[in-house]
């Protein structure tokens, strides 16, 4: 999942309650607990989901390399051997390369530090003063003088690439970001590339409490190698047709998950989860008759910025999209480790995508399952053309989010079980013709 994730945890708080007080799309009909018991709901195998997401996390699976290659040409052979013809999606796309060396060293101090670099770090090696620049708002740096100066910053309610930015137009040469006590800080992001950026790294806690005892001493920012490479991903697309008896005109519902992770982690949750159960539903879906037309999709590129479901929505006609009705979105649907199931969109409110999700849910859980804001993954183009998208996702992250330790043995059965089957009985409500529902 791109992280895309560059807000602070304050600022979540805020869209929940804003989620709340909400005007609410009016109910609909949706999934009850007839269809979730369904004999095509239980014909999902939890099994196969679990073997494919072994299958798929041999090793990472990042965009524009041979192992992401490798993963679309499994998810490819899959769908063929269930029976679909397959569509490849090729584009092209900026990736970055991480640095090969990331360093801070204080003169006269003899203490190490262990910064981290965000993903879309510029490389560069600055010599200059501290400056503690608050929370490096705009508005901060109007009471300093960052000019030539290495600027000193906390986080707490703006987006990284804006620190950066904000700080680079005040005149610093490079920027240290201090994370709050507990948080990670290599698994940031500033989104995209700039050439307006200047170096910036990472401070945990422990290193911004050394720094911020020596802020009268020079120090210096090393970054090499990180760079912006062409490179090329795919994305994998199979289309079930309607009812022959449904016209031209027909609407379309779209289950998607992207199949790419990020360096160095096997992207178990993230998102070999959502990929195996959206191959399970292709599997579920292949000789059911729908009234609407059915598109299941695999996403290449998500963790480099949503490039592949944005090369999705592009190509699709105004027609198309017109006739889009709903998008369901599995990313990180599995872990054991994460929060509690949710679902979120873009703007927080209710739609085609969470009402029907939210009724499944409760059918199974006895609960209910409330709508959040979430921005971060490949609903988001989708939402941007004016299609209803949501993301089901458990949240709040595990906590080795983007890590080495995100394998496979972190997967809970029951958890993607259950994401399966509400996007099932979702979509059969939508789909199928009223009298296959009793």
């Amino acid at each position: 999942m791109l992280h895309k994730k560059g807000f602070v945890s304050w600022l979540f708080v805020i869209s929940i309650l804003l989620t709340a007080c909400a005007p609410k799309t009016q109910v609909v009909d949706g999934p009850g607990l007839a269809t979730i018991q369904s004999d095509l709901v239980n014909q999902l195998d939890v099994e196969k989901i679990y073997a494919t997401a072994e299958e798929l996390t041999k090793e990472p699976r990042v965009a524009g390399t041979e192992s992401e290659k490798q993963a679309a040409a499994y998810l490819i052979k899959e769908l063929e051997n269930y029976g679909y013809d397959v569509g490849v999606q090729p584009f092209t796309f900026e990736r970055y390369v991480m640095p090969e060396k990331t360093d801070l060293q204080l003169a006269g101090f003899e203490g190490t530090f262990t910064p981290a670099p965000f993903h879309y770090s510029v490389s560069g090696t600055v010599t200059g003063e501290l400056i503690n620049a608050g929370h490096g708002l705009k508005e901060d740096y109007d009471k300093i003088d960052a000019q030539g100066k290495i600027a000193v910053v906390t986080v707490e309610r703006t987006y990284f690439y804006e620190l950066v930015l904000h700080a680079s137009k005040a005149g610093a040469t490079a920027i240290l970001i201090h994370f709050p006590e507990d948080n990670p800080i290599d698994t940031w992001t500033l989104g995209k590339h700039s050439d307006d950026y200047i170096p910036a790294l990472a401070l945990s806690h422990k290193d911004y409490m050394k720094i911020s005892k020596n802020m009268d001493k020079k120090a210096t920012v090393t970054i090499e190698g990180a760079r912006v490479d062409q490179s090329e991903s795919q994305n994998i697309m199979v289309t079930k047709q309607p009812d022959a008896e449904q016209d031209a005109s027909t609407d379309i519902v779209i289950i998607g998950a992207h199949y790419d992770s990020v360096d160095q982690a096997p992207g178990a949750s993230d998102n070999a989860s959502g990929t195996s159960v959206v191959l399970e539903l292709a599997r579920m879906f292949k000789d059911v008759t729908t009234t609407k037309e059915l598109r299941i999709l695999f996403f290449g590129a998500e963790e480099e910025g949503l490039y592949g479901s944005k090369k999705y929505v592009s190509a699709m006609t105004e027609d198309e999209i017109k006739r889009s009705v709903a998008m369901f979105n599995l990313d990180m649907v599995g872990s054991a480790d994460a929060g509690e199931l949710a679902i979120q969109t873009v703007d927080g409110m209710n739609n085609a995508v969470t009402i029907p999700a939210s009724q499944a849910y409760e059918a199974l859980n006895g609960d209910s399952l409330s709508t959040d804001f979430g921005g971060r993954s490949d609903h988001v183009p989708f939402h941007e053309a004016g299609i209803d998208a949501a993301l089901l996702v458990y949240s709040p992250l595990e906590k080795w989010y983007h890590r080495p330790e995100d394998t496979i043995d972190k997967l809970s059965k029951d958890r993607l079980l259950q994401v399966a089957k509400i996007v099932a009985a979702s979509t059969l409500e939508m789909t199928l013709p009223t009298d296959s529902k009793e």
